[in-house]
């Protein structure tokens, strides 16, 4: 019994030695500490051990268990050949399939599967697993599902689809003899894993105030991969191509964008977005193949015919369009035909390629090019050039004005003082040569300055084409960022002339860079604009906040968020800033930080049906008796 009496009292002395040994004397009696499982604490006292708790994020990277995000978490892998099939691809196994693959057969495989991507609410994780199990034998769909586990793998890529897509074009027969067999379609899509991105080329990986390499195919992956919401683009639309200028507006040389579409296609707007948006309805339903006789019955006899001439290509023209992006550097992320000709004639069947196509196609940014380019069958109407100028400028304004709305919207109702609009910053200072932004915000403690422009990506800049493209392109932006500067610095030497009141002692400056047709925000592109912005000498000062760059969409859900979260405009940008994905596109920030649902802003309430009413309005029509 003394023995183990003993043993107790070595015990306890040893416990006390481990919790309380090294704790001031004082200390020892006058407070309880209570062992909490998985808290560690200093060896000789009670205070817990500031040990941090380690994890594995989705990346594969192990950080302290509170870390937030990281951008490397956003990004998605696709599974190789080489991983599927355990031996790599053979460079020419899927030319040779094509080859005995008739043309419509791959392009509508291509399709399905493409707009089964885009369809709203579609799960890429059971698309994939459900193809696995449906084109794979044992053990390879094993395998496969094993890896798709990972949220971050995917089978199903939209780049190789577009590729095969491609391919097709160039080395697909229109038609086989019937005792031909037929070649592996899953085998010539899965092989574009290996060879995509295979070509050896070598650059530098650090970026600076060049792209490099690395940069540029970061860029043109992510303005590929880039899918805007369809309720966004059509609510844009309704506001650019249909409800035109203010009648406040009295800038000259603007013209109304329908009128002089028309004039210069001879297809009326109604008519494009009733063919348009029957076809992107029935690829929305799953039906990818649509019979152009089914459009005929929506509009008077050749009218379908003519939006269709426009948007729409049958084989032999879509093979001279692929084959003159071979004269023009193509690169693996160059698609033009398809993006000029997102529909397929196939006999008498419509094929629409992807929805995402049609939609830009028809509602975006892209008719502008059908007043600029006619068809070669019209005649050009006399001043052509002008006109197709003037509608050009008229588009760029009414963008500029729609964000300019937005941004009046979310202020009003998220602490913000006032929007002073680019007429007042003009007439406040009026110095020669004073260059302006298109907006200050006033949040009290904060100016944010914006500068709105309609540039985007050109074509070799978009797609990755060797060269000097991408850093002109950003150059570009930096005549924008030079307005921002100089506003920031003629409200730091006198605000009072904006606002007619003393401003604070302490200010702070948030430059924003607002895109309205999208910019690729990544760590290459933010490094490259922020190096080249400090090289020049501009946003310089402990008072300016780093410059941010959104497109109009992200401005579209932080007018959501403000609606119905009350967040405002500086605090989400405040918040992206201080994170670890402050160099990320706020959507990524948004979705990655936001954990309640939030939905779209009121303003977007009827604009889907407005933007495709001439489309109802032909349904009910045809469903009308004759009598």
């Amino acid at each position: 019994m003394a023995d183990a009496g003993q043993q107790v009292a070595a015990q306890i002395e040893f416990l006390r030695r481990q919790l309380a040994d090294r704790e001031p004397g004082s200390l020892r009696d006058a407070y309880l500490a209570v062992p909490v499982p998985g808290r560690p604490v200093l060896e000789g006292t009670t205070a817990p051990a500031l040990t941090p708790q380690w994890q594995q994020q989705p990346s594969g990277l192990i950080t302290p268990a509170t870390a937030p995000t990281q951008p490397i978490d956003l990004l998605g892998v696709y599974l190789t050949f080489s991983e599927i099939f355990g031996f790599p691809a053979d460079s020419g196994y899927t030319v040779r399939q094509l080859r005995v693959l008739p043309l419509g057969v791959v392009l509508q495989f291509c399709a399905e599967l493409l707009n089964a991507l885009s369809q709203p609410g579609a799960s890429r994780a059971d698309l994939d697993r459900h193809f696995a199990t449906q084109w794979l034998r044992d053990p390879f769909r094993t395998r496969v599902l094993n890896l798709l586990r990972d949220p971050r793998r995917a089978l199903l890529v939209p780049q190789a689809l577009m590729l095969l897509a491609r391919a097709a074009v160039e080395h697909s027969p229109d038609t086989l003899p019937e005792d031909t067999e037929q070649g592996n379609l899953v085998g010539a899509l899965l092989t574009f894993s290996d060879l995509t991105g295979a070509s050896g080329r070598q650059g530098p990986t650090v970026i600076t105030d060049q792209p490099g390499e690395l940069g540029r195919e970061i860029i043109a992956n992510q303005y590929f991969n880039n899918s805007t919401s369809v309720a966004h683009t059509l609510t844009r639309y309704v506001r650019r191509w249909r409800h035109g200028l203010p009648q406040v507006d009295n800038i000259g040389g603007l013209v109304d964008l329908a009128a002089v579409y028309e004039e210069c296609t001879g297809v009326t707007l109604d008519d494009l977005t009733i063919v348009a948006g029957a076809l992107w309805i029935a690829a929305c339903h799953g039906e990818v193949l649509t019979p152009a006789a089914e459009l005929e019955t929506l509009l008077p006899a050749g009218r379908a015919a003519g939006a269709l001439s426009l948007i729409s290509a049958h084989p032999d023209t879509l093979r001279e369009a692929v084959q003159a992006e071979r004269a023009q550097r193509r690169t693996e992320w160059t698609f033009d035909a398809f993006q000029q000709y997102p529909v397929v004639r196939l006999g008498d069947l419509l094929l629409v390629v992807d929805q995402r196509y049609l939609i830009d196609r028809a509602f975006g940014w892209l008719p502008i090019n059908d007043i600029r380019f006619p068809p070669r069958t019209r005649s050009r109407p006399a001043g052509h050039k002008k006109r197709a100028e003037q509608a050009v400028h008229t588009l760029r304004r009414l963008s500029e004005l729609y964000v300019s709305e937005i941004l009046h919207s979310i202020t009003g109702q998220g602490g913000a003082r006032r929007v002073y609009d680019d007429a007042e910053l003009k007439t406040a200072f009026q110095e020669k040569k004073q260059k302006i932004a298109d907006a200050a915000i006033d949040y009290g403690d904060t100016w944010i300055v914006v500068e709105v422009t309609t540039s985007q990506l050109q074509r070799d800049a978009a797609t990755a084409v060797p060269g000097d493209a991408q850093v002109n392109d950003i150059d570009k932006l930096l005549d924008e960022v030079h307005q921002i500067d100089a506003t920031i610095q003629a409200l730091r030497r006198d605000e009072s002339r904006l606002t007619g009141v003393a401003g604070p002692v302490r200010r702070r400056y948030l430059p924003l860079l607002l895109l309205t047709e999208g910019f690729p925000v990544n760590p290459v592109t933010m490094t490259v604009i922020r190096e080249r912005a400090d090289r020049d000498g501009l946003l310089q000062g402990q008072d300016v906040m780093p410059l941010e760059v959104l497109d109009v969409e992200e401005l579209e859900l932080i007018e959501a968020l403000q609606e119905q979260q009350g967040v405002s405009l500086l605090t989400l940008i405040q918040r992206k800033q201080a994170s670890h994905l402050e160099r990320m596109p706020m959507r990524s920030f948004l979705y990655a930080t936001i954990t309640t649902a939030f939905s779209h802003p009121q303003r977007f309430e009827g604009k889907i049906s407005e933007a495709l009413r001439p489309l109802e309005t032909a349904l009910l029509k045809r469903e009308q008796p004759t009598t």
